[in-house]
């Protein structure tokens, strides 16, 4: 075994614990990292098996008729499948659990597998972001709870937040990572959370869930909601923007996601959504997101129907923001 103070064998004349042992160390976390991916990637690209596809598509058929009118295919089948594999048949996770386990020898890796046994429902509310967690505020029993990031997107605090959650690999009390894709509501829909809180009554909380989980949703599209995670006022500025893009033959995926970030990040209360649009229009072309393509500033106040000064008044807060960004 290579001691720290030894000579690296990689010939660098360092000692080891100054050089490879700490590449050793990445090595494996990263594989730690990899195993635990694996082990969800493998669920949802192996199972339902044959057997058990049709109790799957009839547990489908029972939430697509209230619910796809107003969401889409894939998000309704992504939370019925959810549904379906860790409220009714825990038996498949289990067996994919106990599977899986028997191909890991890493400590490490059977030490969290080992907590997985019982993937529990949370819907919360936002009420801080961090570097690496979300911390959020259980709707039914108020326990504050933090759910590992999925990207660096800014994520607006007050937001609704819904996931199926495991513990998380570094094992804190009361850390979390999510099984698929965190869905976040805006907190437009917060009566409707509440009042879903209502029906509570201090049973198990997993068992609630099982027997609610669709209830919620109907609850949600009852109330307006399709899936969208921006508020109307979010939504319609991003709406208006790639409306002009789109009337101008111009791609601009990139600007269109910045003003996205900015839109949940900064909350811009203009008077007028169509300001906001407008000024994302002048500062992209400020910033060369179009190519070379440019408008004066009265055709882009003509088509959006603004005041020049409103305009430019949301183009300087979108290049601070960007500047902000590439800082």
């Amino acid at each position: 075994m290579i001691g720290r103070n030894d000579p690296c064998p990689c010939g660098s004349g360092k000692k080891y614990k100054k050089c490879c042992a700490n590449n050793e160390a990445v090595t494996t976390t990263v594989l730690f990292e990899e195993e635990l991916e694996q082990v969800l990637d493998t669920m949802f690209a192996n199972y339902p098996e044959r057997q058990d596809h049709r109790a799957l598509i009839e547990h489908f058929q029972g939430w697509i008729p209230t619910l796809h009118e107003s969401l889409s295919r894939e998000l309704v089948e992504a939370i019925s499948i959810d549904d379906f594999f860790f409220h009714q048949r825990q038996d498949i996770w289990l067996g994919h659990l106990d599977k899986m386990m028997k191909n890991f020898v890493r400590p490490a890796t059977l030490k969290v597998l080992a907590t997985w046994r019982q993937p529990e429902m949370f819907v919360g509310q936002v009420v801080a972001v961090h570097e690496t967690f979300i911390e959020a505020k259980h709707i039914l029993t108020g326990a504050t709870v933090f759910i590992r990031r999925e990207t660096d997107k800014p994520i607006p605090v007050d937001m609704f937040v819904f996931a199926f959650l495991l513990p998380d690999r570094t094992l804190e009390e009361n850390h979390f990572l999510a099984i698929s894709t965190l869905i976040f509501i805006s907190d437009a829909y917060a009566k409707v959370f509440k009042a879903y809180a209502k029906d509570f009554d201090g049973e198990d909380v997993f068992a609630f869930f099982a027997k609610n989980h669709l209830a919620l949703w109907q609850k949600l599209v009852a109330a307006g909601y399709n899936g969208e995670e921006f508020t109307e006022k979010e939504a319609s500025v991003v709406n208006d923007l790639q409306a002009f893009l789109t009337k101008q033959n111009l791609q601009a995926e990139k600007l269109v996601e910045l003003v996205e970030d900015f839109l949940v990040e900064k909350q811009p209360k203009a008077r007028k959504t169509e300001a906001i649009s407008a000024g994302a229009v002048r500062f992209a072309q400020e910033h060369d997101f179009f190519g070379g393509q440019s408008f004066t500033i009265k055709e882009i106040s003509e088509h959006f129907e603004i005041s020049a000064s409103s305009l430019n008044k949301y183009a300087q807060e979108l290049a601070a923001y960007y500047a902000e960004k590439q800082a």
